[in-house]
């Protein structure tokens, strides 16, 4: 049974304002906890004090950058140490990257989460966005070349790091689509423009 994912344009501007700190994504999840339950490791900034005073230290550890952030894992059978029976134990004070978190990224990239996320991956082959203008269109095709081309070349950002993991490439997709809006440009460009439109973002959302 498929799943309506809405319009994508509307989906794409609200995804981005949760990227760039604005309110969470409202997803229909239904019954759905893949991501509570999929071997994530979550990302916390040293900004969400009430996320770390909420996550037990022993579930934290230190990132490999130098932004003081946090990384907290998941337990053995990959659900989260926050996930439990009646769900989330710290759902109003829960990290940013679990309000952003939004499974139709992928959708949106034209990728699957990965083969170690089936049950993300179930849910990401529903969604289905719909396309009133053309602008819709060209806005899918445009984030749907940003991923591939992430996927298909090792792209450098700033500190050396070259994106592997689908969730990083699906979202840097999303940030940078617009490289690919108008086209035509070298391989060497739209690495660089690929590059310089993710870190402006970023700058922008502070």
């Amino acid at each position: 049974m498929t799943l309506p994912a809405g319009n994508f344009s509307e989906w794409l501007r609200d995804m981005r304002r949760a990227l760039a700190g604005g309110p969470g994504m409202d997803v229909a999840c239904g019954d759905c906890v893949g991501c509570c339950t999929s071997s994530y490791f979550i990302k916390i900034r040293p900004r969400e004090t009430r996320a770390l005073a909420a996550v037990d230290a022993k579930f934290l550890t230190d990132t490999p950058g130098r932004d003081g952030a946090k990384l907290m894992g998941y337990r053995e059978n990959g659900h989260c140490p926050m996930y439990g029976a009646t769900g989330c134990s710290i759902y109003r004070d829960r990290p940013d990257t679990c309000r952003t978190y939004d499974c139709r990224v992928f959708t949106a990239a034209g990728m699957a989460a990965g083969d170690d996320k089936p049950v993300i991956n179930e849910r990401v082959a529903r969604w289905r966005f719909e396309y009133p203008t053309e602008t819709d269109h060209r806005e899918q095709a445009a984030v749907r070349a940003a991923a591939s081309f992430l996927r298909q070349h090792p792209v450098r950002f700033p500190g050396g790091h070259v994106p592997s993991r689908a969730s990083e490439i699906a979202v840097l997709a999303v940030k940078s689509y617009e490289v690919f809006m108008t086209g035509g440009r070298e391989h060497r460009d739209t690495e660089r423009a690929l590059v310089e439109t993710a870190v402006a973002f970023d700058a922008a959302a502070g």
